[in-house]
């Protein structure tokens, strides 16, 4: 078992569902880390569509609640309500564009607008040591809400690559798995 175990370590293929399967069929405890709220984006991200009525239109006509850090006729900013940093802001456009794929040449003001006011966001919350500016497209990039907007995140250090990379999650699950495994088969000698 345990050298299955290394060999499946040393080899590249270390996808999630082998590591599931191999640690069920050993009886591996299964191990939780923070990124399950990521993988939960993604799944909400593969479950979206675009078009229609979004939650950020709702916000824009403050028929849902959000703290407002700034408003103009292009854009506003406001607090994420999932925050995955100490600091964590949204800027979205007035205008509806369901994703940066769908904006225009004429959108160009606008896009250049968004980044100006993230800037000017990020200095009005303190983050002079630096932050991060994502924007999620499409499936593959996990976008969970069509409409356009521009993730601002900071207050601490932020890892390169992004921390929620789902393979590096694969890699602590399955080496803390096999340190697992190798204790208790030290154990089970030992008595």
């Amino acid at each position: 078992m345990i050298r299955h175990c290394i060999s499946l370590f040393k080899s590249k293929s270390l996808d999630s569902s082998k590591l599931i399967k191999f640690c069920l069929a050993n009886r591996l405890e299964p191990l939780r880390f923070s990124a399950v709220n990521m993988s939960d984006e993604v799944a909400k991200a593969q479950e979206s569509k675009p078009g229609g009525d979004t939650i950020f239109g709702k916000i824009l006509r403050k028929e849902i609640p959000a703290t407002f850090l700034y408003e103009d006729d292009t854009c506003v900013a406001f607090k994420d309500v999932n925050p995955q940093a100490p600091v964590h802001f949204l800027v979205i456009p007035r205008k509806p564009i369901a994703m940066l794929s769908d904006a225009t040449d004429e959108d160009e003001k606008i896009l250049g607008h968004l980044l100006t006011t993230a800037r000017k966001v990020a200095k009005e919350q303190n983050l002079a040591n630096g932050f991060r500016v994502v924007i999620n497209n499409g499936v593959d990039g996990a976008q969970s809400v069509y409409h356009l907007h521009v993730h601002v995140l900071g207050g601490r250090q932020l890892g390169w690559p992004p921390e929620f990379n789902s393979s590096s999650v694969v890699k602590r699950y399955f080496h803390l798995s096999l340190v697992w495994l190798v204790s208790r088969f030290f154990w089970y000698f030992r008595r």
